[in-house]
């Protein structure tokens, strides 16, 4: 079967990725034929060291820091990954799969072996990890999630933000992706639906809530610090981050279905 590459984004100001980094590098050897990683410019000097020393291949020049350069990172290194040699790649992002070998490395194993079995691979969330996370994603999250299910016919989860790709299926997405934010989610898989190309589906309970690995508590205006997930649901400015998040996931899934998005 053909060997697997590991492609990923990363933003680590503070080096918290540096542990699991090292602790995992030795399963991470075992599961993939190689890693990239797409780095952004804010990411700090110990932690691209932590990433050489582990064996990561890391994309040169550096991403722009902010969430609307996501879908330009992750179509950087999957083009990285095409240029490598790769057959097939899993494209999920960093925080996601260290959390992922943390708490789940036999399912993570398996879904790696589902990969070459598919042009395409959508891996989303069980119910039980899907509701792991905070309300303002999950319930902003699953209206997303309904437009590229009723477009696709099925139920499916897109927002988990981890794939299984193979060449003709990167090549594909190269040439026709152009989102920014997030909209790689449904930008990606609808091209490929429109395009007549085999797509999987596979659940994960590893791609349950993973923001902990990086964080625990928040700072409120006043001084407090509350736990990160109280956070994100009383804060009002979390709610319409990810309602416009949401948003243009499902506008994009939609337009680019219909052929109705720019070049």
């Amino acid at each position: 079967m053909p060997g697997v590459s590991l492609v990923s984004t990363l933003h680590d100001s503070k080096g918290w990725c540096i542990d699991p980094l090292r602790e995992h590098a030795a399963l991470f050897d075992r599961l993939y034929e190689r890693r990239i990683v797409a780095v952004t410019t804010g990411t700090a000097p110990a932690v691209v060291e932590a990433l050489q020393e582990t064996g990561w291949l890391i994309v040169s020049p550096r991403s722009k820091v902010g969430v609307e350069y996501i879908s330009d990172s992750r179509r950087r290194v999957l083009r990285a990954g095409l240029d490598s040699g790769s057959a097939f790649m899993h494209l999920v992002d960093m925080d996601r799969v260290l959390h992922w070998a943390d708490h789940y490395p036999e399912e993570l194993g398996e879904v790696t072996k589902q990969i070459p079995s598919h042009k395409f691979l959508i891996i989303g969330r069980t119910e039980r990890a899907f509701r792991t996370h905070p309300r303002n994603q999950t319930e902003t999250e699953a209206l997303a999630n309904r437009v590229f299910s009723l477009i696709l016919g099925r139920d499916v989860d897109i927002t988990a933000a981890s794939r299984g790709v193979s060449r003709d299926a990167a090549e594909t997405i190269l040439n026709g992706s152009r989102g920014s934010f997030f909209d790689s989610d449904s930008e990606w898989p609808a091209l490929l639906l429109r395009a007549g190309v085999e797509t999987g589906y596979a659940e994960a309970e590893g791609l349950e809530w993973e923001t902990r690995l990086k964080r625990q508590e928040m700072t409120l205006p006043d001084g407090r610090r509350v736990d990160v997930k109280e956070y994100y649901e009383s804060n009002p400015e979390s709610w319409v981050y990810r309602t416009m998040l949401a948003h243009r996931i499902a506008k994009a899934a939609l337009e680019t279905y219909r052929g109705a998005r720019g070049s």
